[in-house]
């Protein structure tokens, strides 16, 4: 090197540094724990950085590609995402389903729809428009498919439109959803049953059948006088068309998962004395533990632990029913095997039991049909449910185009690496705690995403390019290295917050 150069007045830059080292870092985005858990695999942390740096349309046009039913999950999802958020090993959960919720609504009264491709000249039937139904006719739409779709309720949703409350899941909601679907293109028949035995007729009118039909036929508890009991289903099957309950003061519901406590909670807010008798312990019903905590404060009373022998009758009319405490031995076929452990009963007067403890499928299909959601893997939550349909419509674009092959989250995520940020991948330092924020307007949303750690995803912080010694960190929109400068120190990696920078050995 000319010893002069190092005695210049002029810049630094003129010495490529970058020569003596032996690492140099790279920028590499990973896969954040909310993106994992998220059965639609929603990547959070970019949403979130188009909204601040890009604008809400640049934000819902990346929304709408991972969920066009936004308004939905984020009104009934248990919140799989805000069960993995690092940030709740920090201080509080950022409050990832309420900003879903937010976001969503925009999407609908926006009216963002993706592009569509090409069409395929393929005709697809999708029976059922549930969670799964809708999701599945989405994506083959989407893709260029000729979609449609076989309700045999008068409505179509599923049990979105006739199953879960209002005030958990507002009609209107559905009712957007299922209208966006007819505005993409899809043709919605409702009335229209189909069972195994029509497949062959619609297999000759369409080159593939889905079947979305959900779990249709209740179980039953296989106790004594079982039979005079209702259906948590029906009940509020009439309830959310009719808003009609069945009289009685008090009501006995049996079962610990979501249809229960909703079922307790329409009879708790219409005024009447509610028992909800489980097997589970209370932190372990399958239920949503936020509902479950609603259900207490509108007055509820839980008995978990507990197991039905009986119900009690006189004449034709409920009178009571006989439980006892219970431990959980074993399950089978979808029911929880219990022994009962004392040998006192507990007798609960009532004029009402509502049992709630599963479904089951209602039919078996032929095998030249797709089968998808509920009625392919067992019950399952909303989000759930629908990524199967998105599955299934993954499935059936692949057999007619070369597409990628792979994970349906996977392919859709634009991460150079697909390992998960843990929490001690993470530099705290740059972090101050802070409460979680209810999400009720723009503002509140805001202050929630900047909650976010952004795990894995680079938000332009500028740590990286702050603390280069060598000024070797050029930041553009993202930052860039200037290799010829960078002496392989490794400060940008120590200090980067979110895990994206790596040192790595040259080649």
């Amino acid at each position: 090197m000319d010893i002069t150069l190092l005695r210049t007045f002029s810049t630094t830059r003129r010495i490529k540094t970058g020569s003596w080292s032996r690492f140099q870092p790279v920028f590499l985005s990973s896969v954040s724990p909310c993106m994992e858990a998220c059965p639609l695999g929603i990547d959070m942390p970019q949403l979130y950085w188009l909204y601040q740096q890009k604008g809400v349309k640049e934000a819902l046009s990346c929304l709408v590609r991972f969920n066009p039913f936004a308004p939905i999950t984020g009104r009934v999802c248990p919140g799989f995402c805000e069960e993995r958020c690092n940030r709740s090993r920090f201080d509080e959960a950022v409050a990832i389903r309420d900003l879903e919720r937010f976001l969503g609504d925009i999407l609908f009264s926006e009216r963002v729809f993706p592009a569509k491709e090409d069409w395929k000249g393929k005709r697809v039937a999708v029976v059922g428009s549930g969670p799964a139904g809708l999701l599945c006719a989405w994506e083959l739409a989407v893709s260029g498919f000729e979609v449609a779709v076989f309700e045999r309720e008068p409505e179509a949703g599923g049990i979105l439109a006739w199953g879960i409350p209002d005030f958990r899941l507002e009609k209107s909601v559905v009712f957007s959803a299922v209208r966006r679907l007819e505005e993409l293109g899809v043709r919605i028949e409702t009335g229209m049953e189909v069972k195994p035995d029509d497949v062959n007729t619609l297999c000759d009118e369409f080159d593939e059948v889905v079947v979305a039909v959900g779990l249709q036929k209740p179980r039953m508890l296989p106790v004594k006088n079982s039979q005079y009991a209702l259906l948590g289903l029906d009940v509020l099957k009439r309830y959310n068309r009719e808003g009609v309950l069945p009289e009685g003061d008090v009501v006995v519901v049996v079962g610990g998962g979501n249809v229960a406590v909703d079922v307790a909670r329409v009879f708790a807010r219409c005024g009447r004395r509610v028992y909800l008798v489980c097997v589970e312990p209370e932190d372990e019903m399958p239920a949503i533990r936020e509902e479950v905590e609603e259900a207490k404060g509108e007055g509820v009373e839980i008995l978990a632990s507990f197991g039905v022998k009986e119900v009690l009758v006189e004449g034709d009319r409920v009178r009571g029913v006989r439980i006892g405490r219970v431990r959980i031995t074993g399950e089978r076929d979808g029911l929880k095997e219990i022994e009962f452990v004392e040998p006192h009963d507990r007798v609960i007067e009532c004029e009402l039991s509502v049992f709630c403890v599963g479904q089951e499928p209602e039919f078996v299909w032929p095998e030249n049909v797709w089968v998808c959601g509920d009625a392919a893997t067992g019950p399952s939550t909303v989000a759930q449910a629908m990524a199967d349909g998105r599955k299934t419509a993954s499935a059936i674009r692949q057999r007619y185009e070369a597409s990628s092959s792979g994970g349906v989250k996977e392919i859709s995520w634009d991460r150079d690496r697909i390992e998960v940020i843990d929490f001690g991948e993470l530099n705290l330092w740059y972090f101050s705690r802070s409460k979680r924020e209810k999400v009720i307007d723009g503002e509140s949303a805001l202050s929630e995403m900047k909650r976010c750690f952004s795990c894995g995803y680079c938000n332009g912080c500028g740590n990286c390019w702050v603390f280069c010694p060598d000024v070797a960190v050029v930041l553009e929109e993202k930052p860039v290295l200037d290799a010829e400068h960078c002496k392989g120190c490794g400060i940008c990696a120590s200090e980067c917050p979110r895990g994206v920078v790596f040192m790595k050995l040259k080649a």
